[in-house]
């Protein structure tokens, strides 16, 4: 067998299957695209959902990739067990309804033992297969030639693919075996035939053949079309070819758990002796190493793919990485901020197949760097709060385990230690059934969809080729009907019904890349059928959605006409979100990173990445770069090449969480803009007209909404509608005031009022209004609170003069008012202990709508007499609370 390093390892699968015609895959990003029912991508199959169920049309039948994939699930394992990770890579192959159980055993076999590739020693492997699978065993036992003694039948629980509604079928395992040295009790094959968990045969290869579709009540049909779904986890592979005890040992993590070892104290040290000769202590230290390591892997990758910090979904699993990792090098003697100190490995464990990350570095570092900044601080808080429990409680509840855990990322190991060391009980059953719970509501929250969609035959079979026109015209005359279906499958004709149809060309634009699908009419004989809506098809088909009023027919001759003004409004913001984009690289600097973005007829959306905040000069540069471009009347350029000449050549942006085609379209404005998009433009920037910010908003953890309007048209009357509403909300403002002016006037709100009245409608006019409207309601604020001092000046002088009643050395003051709130009566009771000394007062207030009491009491007799005990004897029984100074609440 050969050593191999993980990127010979990596570059001869890819290279084996490109040799059997295989189309590669670039990895995408770790954050799905279009699928809500992942938070990440979680194998290498993941990003292939819509090739397997039919929605869409795969490059090539055959498929291969080396995928990174995140799983969280089982986090507790990471570093425990030899082989979890938190991010892995996933090598596969895969047959979209191409070859099936034969072709994919024989590659399987011919890769892993042929002495060209793997050249693993054949005696080494060991298969599994469904032992109601009489087909795939008969390929292993008679045209691989396995031997029967290396061959096992498995049961459903082993070796079946299923996770409910969807497809699903049987699946063969190839294992390693590592040698008796892994084996200590000489149990041999028996690890294998009862499935018991070992280090001796290790799992390199599973190959799942789908045939079977699950209806979600476990009923089995056969799918109209075969697949196969291989998935081989790279780090696992890569520790039989350096003969490693676990996967950590391996290239992949060695450079960074050395690098971790130069900064621990006490001597703590990596042992891989430990693994032959284990010794408690020693397991927990490098327990540590491994976690730090698989941490700060999974933390990089996934800011590098646009995900930061926080305390929702993708953000908080980042976070809780980094505490956990750091709360690791705290066990190993590092105190202070470390893990940024480790991405340098990172990178060069992995940027030769990811090179993204090279350009990523400093984004990395800094985010990782100010997180393990925060908690450090968050930590000691953590500690305070446990000492506080431990003293006042005497117990740790489970309640308060978890409160520690979420609210200040304590480790709950950290509590079971100090506690163990304050001889201090902690109810760790419940912390873990509060996380269980935890767990399960944040699961139905997602609604976490495990299966595949239901293939669609129809979709599986829909061949046809539609060629789209509409990048350069709005009207296409005398397209033919190609294919008419609705929800129970193709139709040659129909008649006053709403369908979908296919022509042969189409300049209607289909749903996707951000721009809403185009709608318009076809045209038969003079007689208009609504086109409501155009989406794609699996082999990248534009499919009308036709409202027929009469009757259509396969084969009819129709014009096809896009409706031009939503089609130009629409182009106009798909132009505008590419120049922002640049704007805000331009202006907020090149970690900004789209994640998303919407654009039709009324606007643009776009979601980005920047893990700083975003001032309004900030915004205002980004507006105004932008209104330059426009007026440079920069040309619209596009042009169709390799993905190596669009990002290399003409240094388009190209998106990590998109799949590419091998010819890609880029869209270009002058040096300026330059992103990979098949969507509709404007010729010109000029044609974009004008561009408005309206809003922008953090989603939280380091991403952002901006919303936008373009053409003079649409921001025009933005504006008119913008300026009513602001004129209304300052009128309201000046009818409060005038309803006060007899108690206090202002020049100062009434020049405001003055200046806005002249204003007339512009954008200039509108940005100022828009000020002027936030400095009045700041200064209105001011001004309401002068007034309402006056006015609590004014009622209080009507109650400040009773004279209170000396009883055996106390001085008495009750006072029944009207119209005074407790903060009124606040400072009023103030006033008279101001005065007197040895004063109990009591003041009951109505209003209009509620009964008020508040009780006060000198402090030189509050050893005898206390506020809250007064007030609760009141015989209005109040409900409320307070101190031995003063107590307050309503009464009925």
């Amino acid at each position: 067998m050969k050593k191999l390093s993980t990127k010979e390892i990596r570059n001869m699968w890819l290279n084996f299957f490109k040799s059997k015609n295989h189309h590669f895959l670039q990895p995408v990003s770790l954050i799905p695209v279009e699928d809500p029912s992942l938070l990440w991508i979680n194998s290498g199959v993941a990003t292939l959902k819509p090739y397997f169920d039919g929605r869409k049309n795969p490059p090539a039948p055959r498929l291969t990739n080396s995928q990174k994939a995140i799983r969280t699930n089982d986090i507790e394992n990471v570093g425990v067990t030899a082989r979890h990770h938190t991010m892995f890579e996933m090598l596969g192959n895969f047959s979209i309804g191409d070859y099936f159980k034969k072709e994919a055993i024989e590659f399987a076999w011919e890769l892993l033992t042929s002495e060209k590739w793997f050249a693993i020693d054949k005696n080494k492997l060991y298969i599994t297969v469904f032992e109601e699978d009489p087909e795939a065993y008969d390929i292993w036992i008679n045209i691989i030639k396995i031997k029967p003694d290396h061959i096992f039948k498995m049961n459903r629980e082993t070796n079946f693919w299923d996770v409910g509604q969807g497809p699903c079928g049987p699946n063969t395992e190839i294992f390693f075996d590592r040698g008796e040295k892994w084996d200590k009790e000489k149990k041999g094959t028996k690890l294998l035939s009862e499935d018991i968990e070992n280090d001796r045969y290790i799992e390199i290869w599973n190959i799942v053949f789908s045939q079977f579709n699950n209806d979600g009540t476990n009923q089995y049909s056969d799918l109209p079309r075969r697949n196969i779904d291989t998935g081989a986890g790279l780090e696992r592979i890569a520790s039989i070819f350096q003969d490693t005890p676990t996967n950590f040992e391996t290239d992949i993590f060695w450079p960074t758990i050395n690098k971790i070892q130069s900064l621990t104290k006490n001597n703590f040290s990596y042992s891989i002796e430990n693994y032959t000769n284990p010794k408690k202590e020693q397991t927990k230290i490098n327990t540590n190493f491994k976690v730090i390591a698989d941490h700060v892997r999974a933390t990089s990758f996934a800011i590098a793919d646009g995900v930061f910090p926080g305390n929702k979904e993708r953000g908080y699993i980042i976070r809780r990485l980094i505490r956990r990792a750091l709360i690791k090098g705290l066990n190993l003697g590092i105190e202070n901020t470390f893990l940024y100190t480790l991405v340098d490995c990172v990178i060069e464990s992995m940027s030769d197949f990811y090179p993204y990350l090279i350009d990523k570095k400093e984004l990395i570092i800094k985010t990782i760097k100010t997180e393990e900044e925060k908690f450090l601080l968050t930590l000691n808080k953590g500690y305070e709060v446990l000492n506080k429990i431990i003293f006042s409680k005497k117990i740790v509840s489970g309640e308060d385990a978890l409160l520690l855990f979420e609210s200040y990322g304590y480790p709950v190991e950290q509590t079971l230690e100090i506690a163990e060391e304050k001889k201090v009980k902690v109810d760790i059953d419940k912390f873990y059934k509060l996380m269980d719970l935890k767990k399960q509501q944040a699961r139905e929250s997602r609604k976490e969809l495990k299966a595949w969609d239901n293939q669609n035959e129809l979709f599986t079979k829909l061949n046809i080729t539609s060629e789209f026109t509409g990048w350069e015209e709005t009207i296409h005359n005398s397209a033919r009907v190609l294919y008419i279906f609705d929800e129970n499958g193709s139709v040659q004709k129909v008649n006053n019904k709403n369908v979908f149809v296919i022509l042969d060309k189409t300049p209607f634009y289909a749903e996707k890349g951000g721009q809403v699908g185009d709608s318009g009419v076809l045209v038969k004989n003079g007689i208009e059928f609504k086109v409501t809506d155009t989406q794609q098809g699996p082999k990248n088909q534009n499919i009308h959605s036709v409202n027929v009023t009469g009757e259509l027919s396969v084969g009819d001759v129709v014009d096809a006409i896009v409706d031009h003004e939503k089609r130009v409004l629409t182009m106009k913001n798909h132009s505008g979100t590419h120049i922002i984009h640049s704007a805000l690289r331009a202006v907020l600097g090149h970690d900004v990173m789209q994640s998303g973005s919407y654009n039709d007829e009324f606007g643009l959306r776009m979601d980005f990445t920047y893990n700083e905040s975003i001032t309004q000069e900030d915004l205002k540069k980004v507006e105004d770069l932008v209104n330059t471009k426009i007026h440079e009347s920069i040309k619209r350029e596009v042009y169709f090449c390799s993905i190596q000449d669009a990002t290399n050549k003409y240094k388009a942006l190209a998106f990590f969480a998109e799949k590419y085609d091998e010819i890609v379209r880029v869209v270009k404005f002058g040096d300026f803009s330059s992103e990979l998009c098949g969507g509709t433009h404007v010729k010109n920037t000029k044609d974009i007209e004008e561009l408005l910010v309206t809003s922008i908003q953090s989603k939280g953890s380091g991403v952002y909404r901006i919303k936008c309007l373009t053409s003079f048209k649409t921001i025009s009357k933005y504006i008119k509608e913008e300026f009513k509403i602001y004129l209304q909300k300052i009128s309201e403002i000046k009818t409060k005031y005038n309803n006060l002016k007899n108690i206090l006037e202002s020049k100062e709100l009434e020049e405001i009022f003055e200046y806005v009245n002249k204003l007339e409608i512009s954008k200039l006019n509108y940005e100022i209004l828009k000020s002027k409207l936030v400095t009045l309601n700041d200064k209105f604020k001011v001004f309401e609170k002068r007034v309402l001092d006056l006015q609590s000046e004014q009622k209080i002088n009507l109650y400040k003069n009773y004279k209170p009643e000396l009883v055996e050395g106390v001085n008495y003051v009750t006072i029944e008012a009207e119209g005074l709130n407790i903060p009124v009566i606040k400072v009023l009771i103030d006033e008279y202990k101001n005065k007197y000394d040895r004063l109990i007062i009591k003041v009951f207030s109505k209003t209009t709508d509620q009964n008020f009491v508040v009780v006060g009491v000198t402090q030189d007799i509050q050893d005898k007499y206390k506020a809250i005990d007064i007030f609760k004897s009141l015989e209005k029984q109040p409900k409320g609370g307070g101190n031995a100074s003063l107590a307050q609440g309503k009464y009925i």
